[in-house]
């Protein structure tokens, strides 16, 4: 079983961005989704690394968590 500090801050970016692309395509994917079917964790555990990578400046959000966008900060650790 894995937990919070098996899934990488990589990861969570990569699932922000992989988000994103899918609603340009006019598929909505939330990146707990993402996240989920990539590490095989519970909801919950994917949350709460979404939290972290946002503790850590790395994503930020308006309203709601899983809508939220990368900063440039994440956008680097991505290499974009």
């Amino acid at each position: 079983m894995m937990a919070r500090k098996d899934i990488t801050d990589l990861q969570v970016c990569e699932a922000y961005r992989d988000s994103w692309k899918s609603r340009q395509e006019n598929i909505l994917i939330w990146p707990e989704q993402l996240l989920m079917e990539r590490t095989g964790e519970s909801e919950k555990v994917c949350f709460s690394a979404m939290e972290r990578a946002e503790d850590h400046d790395l994503i930020e959000y308006g309203v709601s968590l899983r809508s939220g966008w990368l900063t440039e900060k994440g956008k680097e650790l991505l290499g974009a």
